[in-house]
């Protein structure tokens, strides 16, 4: 997957910020256990002294094999007897060892010879900071979302907007507190003003917060997006399709006002099979009615829209009720 040079540059800082803060902590922790436990600091000391002995005897030459191991065997007796005063007063035996953010490269950012998952993590996160940066998902909350707007009476059809809506909040709310993956995705139907949006920006933020990555972005904005870097002869780092592939929620507002293409419509059957395939969700959103979609686009992105959770919003346009009240 192909990254921009700046994303890189900002995991490696945050991987020196990393470091540092956690360099920081075990330094507390020694001062911390030699200050309650005075013996620490000598033996301490001796561990630190063998390196000096170690180069010494490299130096002398001659049969050092003796002279290494009694080496090595007095590290481990005082490496022991560190361990046992931890212990004795209350501390656990690793409490003065590094502290690392990623145990499989150790904060080095490699593993096994190739950018550690951590790093990449981050690398991928930034890019989902960019996309998400025009966007109003720190404005939308579940707290925010007012489920008085919609009426306690059953409307035409005999449904109970409020009722309705409150069912599908809950599931909203439930979903984005416990999500994980791998998990199906959300087709959100029904008319603008009905708070498909705001749910599905309170969705992401709340998994944002739990430390996934997220990128939103209206159907038109993504698919152009996607369609100037296809056809781009420059910029080659620059791979928002596998960007969308890859993050760990992905939500696409207002399918169905992109343009009409072969193109954008096997961008979306790609995006959405692939994400499926690797078990990791997609919340579409849509003004459109399930009969509609279904005249719209293709039987093979429909079968696979139908094995989403499927939530048909109603009531009237929040919006329009909003501008009436000022």
């Amino acid at each position: 997957m192909g990254h921009l040079k700046k994303y890189y540059i900002m995991a490696e800082n945050e991987l020196n910020r990393r470091r540092t803060l956690n360099h920081e902590i075990q330094q507390s922790h020694i001062a911390e256990a030699e200050k309650a436990i005075p013996e620490l600091s000598a033996l301490r000391k001796k561990l630190s002294a063998s390196g000096a002995k170690l180069s010494s005897i490299l130096i002398s030459g001659g049969d050092i094999t003796k002279k290494l191991q009694q080496i090595a065997d007095e590290n481990i007796s005082v490496s022991r007897q560190i361990k046992e005063l931890l212990v004795k007063n209350g501390y656990s035996p690793d409490y003065l060892e590094p502290v690392y953010s990623c145990t499989k490269c150790n904060d080095t950012g490699i593993y096994e010879n190739e950018r550690c998952s951590c790093f990449l993590n981050d690398v991928k996160k930034f890019q989902c900071a960019d996309l998400n940066a025009s966007s109003a998902m720190n404005l939308c909350s579940f707290d925010t979302f007012e489920l008085s707007f919609y009426s306690a009476k059953a409307d035409s059809n005999g449904v109970v907007s409020h009722d309705r809506m409150e069912k599908i909040f809950n599931y909203c709310t439930e979903y984005a507190r416990d999500f994980h993956l791998p998990v199906s995705g959300i087709l959100m139907l029904g008319g603008t003003g009905l708070g498909k949006t705001h749910l599905s920006l309170a969705i992401g933020r709340e998994v944002i917060n739990n430390g996934y990555s997220v990128i939103y972005g209206s159907a038109p904005d993504l698919f152009n997006q996607i369609e100037k870097e296809h056809f781009s002869s420059h910029d080659e780092d620059n791979d928002t399709l596998q960007l969308l592939k890859e993050c760990d929620l992905l939500i696409i507002d207002d399918l169905g006002t992109e343009f009409e293409s072969k193109f954008n419509y096997s961008t979306l059957y790609d995006l959405i099979n692939t994400r499926m395939n690797k078990g990791i969700p997609i919340i579409i959103n849509t003004n459109y009615l399930l009969s509609e979609i279904q005249e719209r686009y293709s039987g093979r992105i429909i079968s696979r829209l139908a094995t989403m959770k499927i939530l048909p919003f109603c009531g009237e346009d929040i919006r329009l009720m909003k501008k009436a009240e000022f």
